[in-house]
């Protein structure tokens, strides 16, 4: 079995990180319903002020996939789309193994 991982880290100008909030919280709350959602969760970065990491874990490419079709999906883009994005790096990673530390 290969888990995917998404790990991102998004940048926004200061007046706009509440609005970006907002949307991520309910981004969340829908993601985290769907099927083949293992985890789904945005954070403020505790160094870097205004920006927000994401991590995302997917039972398979086909899970991810769906849930990037979701119209909760396509509201949460459209919402960010209008705020000013400084820097935006969200990167998607295939897992076979998985430990606990």
């Amino acid at each position: 079995m290969s888990w995917i991982i998404v790990l991102g880290q998004i940048d926004l100008h200061a007046e706009d990180a509440s609005a970006a909030e907002a949307l991520m919280r309910t981004m969340t709350s829908e993601t985290v319903k769907e099927q083949g959602c293992l985890h789904y969760a945005y954070s403020r970065d505790l160094v870097t002020a205004h920006r927000f990491q994401l991590s995302e874990l997917w039972e398979n490419e086909e899970s991810l996939a769906a849930h990037l079709q979701a119209g909760h999906t396509q509201t949460y883009r459209a919402g960010i789309g209008k705020l000013r994005v400084v820097k935006r790096s969200v990167k998607k990673y295939d897992a076979s193994n998985m430990k606990e530390l």
